[in-house]
């Protein structure tokens, strides 16, 4: 998808999103999804956060911090384990698979229920 397809998607998200009575069921759904999405790598990043950009202007701070802090802990997560990595090159010390494998470390509360 282009960046204006993309764009124009999350414009009618947001139409529809304005529509909605029961927010915080939507903000659970989007939470828990999110959260695979995040784990399985399989988030498409710019617009993850354009959505929680837009959600936030919307709504408020209170009800994106959560997803915020989802992404801040992801980034927290993949630079331990770049540092980990680093270190192990350096010490030469081979754990087998726990090199290449990818341990998410994330703040329990933000997670809490989501997967």
């Amino acid at each position: 998808m282009t960046e204006q397809e993309i764009e124009a998607v999350l414009d009618r998200c947001m139409i529809l999103f304005r529509y909605l009575q029961e927010k915080d069921v939507f903000e659970r759904y989007y939470k828990q999804h999110l959260a695979k999405r995040l784990l399985f790598n399989k988030s498409a990043s710019d617009a993850e956060k354009n959505m929680i950009s837009r959600l936030k202007t919307e709504c408020g701070c209170q009800f994106t911090t959560k997803l915020e802090g989802m992404f801040k802990d992801m980034v927290l997560s993949n630079s331990t384990m770049d540092d980990f990595r680093n270190h192990l090159q350096k010490t030469v010390v081979c754990i087998g698979q726990m090199v290449s494998s990818r341990i998410p470390i994330w703040s329990r509360i933000l997670w809490m229920g989501s997967i």
